[in-house]
């Protein structure tokens, strides 16, 4: 589940994502620096998983969302590994590229990933459907929607870009306030599913600074 959006404007980016998921799920209600693979990263937690669903290091900017491309036909009950480790698992590589070539995608349950590689300033969408990785090089779009697909229809997500494209100046809080009126409430679905977090990472030449604004 989930909705992101990334927005580019000069030297200045702004990455933000409703978390879609169970209101039960324990998570942290602060940023964390954290070490994995000898890389420091600062992420809110997932406590379920000990993973997250957006994080940032000095190589990267990346947040994850349910589901590929496409709506998947079948889910299993069970994986290898939750999807909010797998983003983690980018921080054992020096590039995207690395990382798409040498990790082990087998049994993990379809995803979209939004990588920013800070050194490059390469941005890529990567879709996996539990067969086949796509690689989207986004690098040239000053503006990125994406919505998961195990929910939203194409329909919607067209709707949504549409919503952030007709914006030409956006700023961090404009941004906010769109992502906060395209939340799920809770019951819009189901009973215990709703956007339970919109966070949000701005990047310039001169700083990096996260926030995460917990719904639930």
């Amino acid at each position: 589940m989930c909705i992101i959006s990334f927005y580019k404007k000069g030297n200045e980016f702004i990455l933000t994502h409703n978390r879609d998921e169970e209101i039960g799920r324990q998570t942290s209600y602060e940023i964390v620096e954290q070490i994995k693979f000898d890389k420091i990263y600062y992420s809110p937690i997932d406590k379920r998983a000990n993973g997250t669903w957006i994080f940032y290091s000095d190589e990267y900017v990346a947040c994850i969302l349910n589901g590929g491309e496409s709506k998947p036909f079948f889910l299993k009950n069970k994986y290898k590994e939750s999807r909010g480790i797998i983003l983690l698992h980018l921080l054992k590589y020096n590039s995207v590229l690395e990382f798409t070539k040498n990790e082990n995608f087998k049994e993990i349950a379809p995803f979209t990933i939004f990588i920013f590689e800070r050194i490059t300033k390469n941005t890529y969408l990567l879709h996996w459907n539990e067969k086949d990785l796509i690689i989207k090089d986004m690098t040239n779009k000053d503006i990125v929607t994406w919505c998961s697909s195990t929910i939203y229809s194409d329909k919607s997500r067209n709707r949504i870009a549409t919503v952030f494209n007709k914006n030409n100046n956006l700023n961090p809080n404009h941004i906010q306030s769109l992502h906060y009126k395209l939340k799920m409430e809770r019951g819009d679905l189901f009973d215990d599913l709703a956007t339970t977090s919109i966070s949000q990472i701005i990047m310039n030449n001169l700083r990096i600074d996260m926030k995460s604004c917990q719904l639930f």
